[in-house]
């Protein structure tokens, strides 16, 4: 009983490597194979030119930024303006009533319009070496 079930079983896999022998010699899988490839393959070749594109800007600005000729000031100021946004929504959604919200907002607004008066202007409230009074020493 062995003996025809490995019969059968060679013959399925002649069977078997028959028919990928037809279809390997079939002249439309090849063409459409052939179709796809290309096709893949400009795909591929797309990805890697806007891949190498990506890199040579990112390596040119990196350059000019290590050469000091870099915009590090608008960058900055749009980093700290996002910062500033993120803080105000943030205080926006808090776990506060509205009016201690709108109070909060008011009285940081004052103290900043004042910070930028006082930077003006040239004077400051506080001396950076005034003596602390909790501790009773200067500000070394």
């Amino acid at each position: 009983m062995r003996v025809l079930d490995r019969r059968s079983k060679t013959k399925q896999w002649a069977r078997l490597a028959l028919k990928f022998a037809l279809l390997l010699t079939d002249a439309k899988l090849w063409g459409s194979i052939t179709e796809h490839l290309g096709e893949r393959a400009s795909d591929m070749t797309d990805d890697f030119r806007r891949k190498y594109d990506d890199t040579t800007d990112r390596l040119s600005e990196a350059r000019r930024a290590l050469q000091g000729r870099s915009h590090w000031v608008a960058s900055t100021t749009c980093f700290l303006g996002g910062v500033g946004v993120g803080v105000g929504i943030g205080m926006l959604f808090a776990p506060a009533t509205g009016e201690e919200t709108r109070s909060v907002l008011r009285d940081k607004a004052m103290e900043m319009t004042n910070r930028a008066s006082e930077n003006v202007t040239g004077t400051s409230r506080s001396t950076p070496y005034a003596a602390n009074p909790s501790t009773g020493t200067h500000g070394d």
